[in-house]
């Protein structure tokens, strides 16, 4: 018999994994601040719940997926939080890309009622979430990571055990900032081609082919920046976070990362200029707009 799966964050990646667990077989509880998401994950056969604490009473593994630590923290450890009413023997999976210092925080509070954690970040954005084909990192007991792994399936086409709890979120944040140094490659080397006249397709092309091709480059920007299309995807402040989330593991195990620091004031400036809630893909219009030049094409 499938397990009794909590599902709580029904945001642009959590609707559509939950969508997917649905599709999958699985029985679902769901629970988001944000209302019209609940209500469609009903109409697709979900139970809606009144808190995060509900969640943790009816479910065998409640799911997470949340910006923040601060806000992981406060679905797992609030009065009103899924441990408050979580059953001993019972699983949680934190989906977010939080600080793995707080992943180790939760696991440990989890543990003093005997339920496991594993700390599962994924990589392949709303179409990967929607597609479930995304990436998904594990970090955790090997035990309980093969015990989830048919539930990880479901939502995931490639899935790594990564090692113990947080080696999930250090494997992703290690990801997102590699990202983010390709993108603000990408966009310097497009907007340079395009203002020193050749056509944005034509560089494109080239580099698609050739050893400057990369996974910002394409598919993502191809499907969406080169288009004008900026709407998330995943945003700018996310991104943001997430460098951060770089720089502090970095501070913690002296480790200099000069391009993942000097990326982050780029994704800054985005923000300054108004552009946090767009698609991250977006540091390619602070640059055209400082150069006077657009690195847009139609396919």
């Amino acid at each position: 018999m499938k397990k009794q799966i909590g599902f709580i964050g029904l945001g642009v990646m959590g609707k559509p994994m939950a969508k997917n667990l649905l599709k999958a077989g699985y029985s679902l509880w769901v629970y988001d601040i944000v209302k019209e998401p609940v209500q469609e994950l009903v109409g697709s056969g979900a139970k809606a719940a009144r808190s995060a604490k509900e969640v943790g009473e009816k479910s065998d593994v409640v799911i997470s997926i949340v910006p923040t630590s601060k806000e992981v923290q406060e679905v797992y450890l609030n009065e009103d939080g899924v441990l408050a009413g979580i059953k001993s023997g019972s699983i949680i999976v934190d989906m977010s890309t939080i600080d793995p210092i707080v992943s180790r925080e939760v696991a440990a509070a989890a543990l003093e009622k005997k339920v496991e954690m594993l700390d599962a970040p994924v990589s392949g954005g709303q179409v990967g979430a929607t597609e479930g084909t995304l990436t998904i990192m594990v970090g955790g007991t090997e035990e309980i990571f093969t015990e989830c792994k048919d539930i990880f399936a479901a939502m995931g086409k490639n899935i790594y055990y990564c090692g113990p709890i947080g080696a999930g979120e250090i494997s992703k944040i290690v990801n997102n900032m590699v990202l983010a140094i390709c993108m603000q490659a990408t966009c310097e080397g497009m907007i340079l081609g395009t203002k020193a006249g050749v056509q944005p397709k034509t560089l494109f092309e080239i580099m698609s082919k050739s050893s400057a091709q990369n996974w910002a480059l394409n598919p993502y920007m191809a499907k969406k920046a080169f288009k004008g299309d900026f709407e998330p995807g995943f945003m700018v402040d996310l991104m943001y976070k997430d460098l951060g989330l770089a720089q502090n593991l970095a501070s913690a195990y002296k480790v200099p990362i000069l391009f993942g620091a000097e990326v982050r004031q780029v994704f800054e400036m985005a923000r300054v200029a108004g552009k946090g809630r767009k698609d991250f893909s977006a540091i390619l219009t602070t640059l055209e707009e400082i150069v006077g030049v657009k690195a847009r094409f139609e396919s």
